[in-house]
């Protein structure tokens, strides 16, 4: 494994340069992306729980979610139009919901791009590198052997392997980190559609309109 890393290394040139400069882009965004959304799923259950806890038993007025989080800011954003009535209520949470979408999937395209880019830079170097050893071995008074020719093909494949090396792992963390947003995201319109029904247990949150036809 280390002869083959040093093989990478030390002949794959400025494609190596590249495919590394992409690998730190990626492994960059992952680090960020798991600081993020991995606590997330646990405090939004709490700021929901908490919220609706505070609605039922005290009313709405002891409700106070923040805007802290996307969560918080969901349910601020609903209970703040409360008094023009649940169907508005949904609208305008599910809007927020919306809104949050782009700042939980913010950075994926970035590990998306690195695993479709990196095994092209790959292949791009393996190219070269095939250019260059038959190149070399076709030169005048140069002696073609077996052993001359696996040399150079086992260089240029270096960098299909390093570009390998980097699209797989990038692959996986996109596919781990989109399906984490998409979990967040259902949990917001969950929250977004479930608060007008949890208000309706609240006669001060309904609207005037509807609390005339009670």
């Amino acid at each position: 494994m280390n002869g083959l890393l040093h093989i990478v290394i030390s002949n794959g040139g400025f494609t190596v340069v590249l495919i590394a400069a992409v690998s730190m882009a990626a492994l960059t965004v992952a680090i960020e992306r798991a600081w993020r959304l991995m606590p997330l799923a646990k405090r939004f259950d709490a700021r929901w729980a908490a919220t609706s806890d505070a609605i039922l038993r005290g009313g709405v007025a002891h409700a106070a979610p923040g805007k802290s989080d996307a969560m918080g800011r969901v349910l601020a954003a609903g209970l703040a139009v409360r008094q023009r009535g649940s169907e508005i209520v949904r609208i305008v949470a599910l809007d927020a919901a919306q809104r949050e979408v782009a700042g939980l999937e913010r950075g994926l395209g970035v590990l998306m791009v690195t695993a479709q880019v990196a095994p092209l830079l790959g292949l791009l170097g393996t190219v070269v590198g095939l250019i260059e050893a038959f190149q070399a071995a076709s030169a005048p008074g140069v002696s073609v052997t077996p052993g001359l020719l696996s040399g150079g093909l086992s260089k240029a494949l270096g960098t299909t392997v390093a570009g390998l090396w980097v699209a797989i792992p990038a692959y996986l963390a996109y596919g781990g980190f989109s399906g984490l947003a998409g979990r967040l995201i259902a949990q917001l319109e969950h929250a977004a559609t479930t608060l007008p029904t949890l208000l309706q247990t609240v006669p001060e949150a309904r609207a005037p309109a509807e609390r005339t036809a009670k």
